[in-house]
């Protein structure tokens, strides 16, 4: 029924799409979906904290390697230096 504005008085408010009882009610189809997405999403989540687990792990591996190649650069550094000081007393 037209109103006297121009609209459909028993339209949904702000143009939210009018709902039927029939599509009110769930299918089976739609349930079996709805659990299917439901199921994605849960697997999708917990991949993702594996990942995350992952990439904590490999950062602690990172810094541990870091310091290791400091550490590495100064004994480099000394040992050239002592070798260098060595040379040059057996002369």
């Amino acid at each position: 029924m037209v109103g006297n504005k121009g609209y459909e008085e028993d339209s949904a408010p702000w143009g939210a799409p009018s709902v039927t009882p029939r599509e009110a009610e769930p299918t089976v189809e739609s349930a079996l979906e709805k659990e299917r997405i439901i199921k994605d999403i849960v697997q999708l989540r917990d991949g993702l904290r594996g990942l995350m687990v992952r990439v904590t792990e490999v950062e602690g591996d990172t810094e541990k390697l870091a310091k290791d190649n400091e550490l590495l650069s100064v004994y480099i550094d000394n040992l050239t230096r002592n070798s260098v000081v060595a040379a040059g007393n057996k002369r």
